[in-house]
């Protein structure tokens, strides 16, 4: 049993992790969180389960579908978030604003696909056929997952190492500064936008053979992945996982050990407990702030 709830902990506490992650990719050069995010992978599953986009290749489809989410994303960026950082750069206005496009994306959605949750096979050659392996039970698609949640962590450590990753760090730092450097923060912001839609797609392609897709996905997604985030702490993606990981196994142990009815509960006592203990992220890195 314990290896089951370690299982399912991992599995979707990877999906929280890709949530985390694709706020922390919006969030570095802006300070946004993008509270839009859990619609958008809603989008990448649905396009994937409901349009002739699934019925492609499988990584033809992915890749269509991280497209289309980025383009999404990038029409937030120009409609809901420049608008507010060209008048302050530490205006706070995007929390309407993200919130407002997020509505309009779920309403939208609303009009074009049913509420019923539609199922969607794993790509060949994974599938949801259980292993066992000294007792421990998975799918080959469930550590397919992990892999995935584990390369991006990877893939965004060498993108911070890069110098555009030094550019995005000194446009977090100061955004006015940047700009009398040389840096363009429009453009870095676009691209962030871009990145970071396209990594909301990858989550919901991967999270829709796991939770079935539907319009309603969305908000679960965004709230688990902010509590990853909390957890984890802001621009830690390393820790976001963690985080991600530990959340998904509290979630499975209080599905296992009280009710399903009570993983909401157990798994926000949970951050909470964890916050009060590290308030800093399980990683403890300080968020520098300036007066």
């Amino acid at each position: 049993m314990i290896a089951d709830i370690l299982v399912a902990g991992l599995v979707f506490g990877s999906l929280y992790g890709l949530v985390a992650m694709g706020f922390n990719v919006l969030h570095r050069p802006t300070n946004v969180v993008n509270f839009a995010q859990g619609e958008l992978i809603m989008i990448g599953a649905m396009l994937m389960a409901v349009t002739p986009i699934g019925a492609l290749p499988w990584g033809i489809a992915a890749v269509c579908a991280m497209a289309v989410v980025g383009i999404v994303t990038l029409a937030e960026e120009r409609v809901a978030v420049t608008p507010v950082l060209r008048r302050s750069s530490h205006a706070a206005g995007w929390v309407i604003t993200t919130l407002a496009f997020s509505l309009l994306i779920a309403e939208a959605a609303g009009r074009l696909w049913t509420d019923q949750p539609s199922t969607v096979a794993p790509p060949w050659p994974l599938s949801m056929d259980v292993n066992e392996v000294a007792g421990v039970r998975f799918s080959s698609y469930q550590v397919a997952v992990v892999a995935v949640a584990v390369a991006v962590v990877l893939l965004l450590g060498l993108l911070d190492r890069s110098r555009l990753g030094t550019a995005l760090r000194a446009v977090a730092a100061d955004r006015d500064g940047a700009r009398l450097r040389g840096i363009d923060p429009t453009a870095l912001t676009r691209r962030s936008f871009l990145l970071g839609g396209a990594l909301a797609g990858l989550t919901g392609v991967l999270a829709a053979p796991l939770l079935l897709a539907s319009v309603t996905m969305g908000l679960g997604l965004l709230i688990k992945g902010f509590a990853a985030l909390a957890v984890g702490g802001i621009g830690d993606n390393r820790g976001v996982l963690v985080a991600g990981w530990v959340l998904g196994t509290v979630e499975a142990a209080g599905a296992t050990y009280a009710s399903p009815g009570s993983q909401p509960v157990v798994l926000f006592a949970a951050m909470l407990l964890i916050l009060l203990i590290r308030p800093n992220g399980l990683r403890g890195l300080a968020v520098q702030r300036h007066v």
